[in-house]
């Protein structure tokens, strides 16, 4: 039996986070809040990234789509255009990762209530991030867009000198 384009799109963000926390799971134990600097330009800490990802699923997957937004108190500290903050500016690490959790089940369970039909209607506030204004637009969207923040993780594993294979 064919899938259902919605339980694809489920499958895929899934494996974008998957990928997300095989990254993770290999920079424990390292500095999560160090910035690298290369050729004069700073690079995303690991718990930035991962405030990050977590902000922008909310906005992506819920707000755009319709469904009911998580109320992530830190959220403007971590959108797009932000700057990276402080080591002492920053919400705790175990609340952040409360939130990522939080806010991809929420997501995942949102996302997996949505008919196909439903793909094609306009998103809640007219983003075109996914190439048109639509929810199936906007979710594989989130789908690239925590696939290059993941490609991001890797980078930092490189940067610590950490084995990914």
């Amino acid at each position: 039996m064919q899938k259902k384009e919605t339980e694809v799109l489920v499958e895929m963000l899934e494996m974008s986070r998957q990928l997300t926390h095989f990254y993770f799971k290999k920079l424990e134990g390292q500095d999560i809040y160090k910035v690298f600097e290369i050729e004069g330009k700073q690079l995303n800490s690991i718990l930035w990234l991962i405030a990050h990802i977590t902000v922008s699923e909310n906005w992506l997957l819920l707000v755009c789509t319709g469904g009911e937004k998580v109320a992530i108190p830190w959220a403007r500290q971590f959108g797009l255009g932000s700057t990276i903050p402080n080591k002492e500016d920053y919400p705790p690490a175990e609340e952040i990762m409360t939130y990522f959790n939080e806010v991809h089940q929420k997501s995942i369970k949102y996302i997996s209530s949505l008919t196909d039909e439903s793909l094609a209607k306009p998103t809640t506030n007219g983003v075109t991030l996914g190439g048109k204004d639509s929810i199936g637009s906007i979710i594989k969207h989130a789908i690239r867009h925590e696939s290059a923040h993941a490609g991001h993780l890797g980078w930092l594993c490189k940067l610590f000198e950490v084995e990914t294979i």
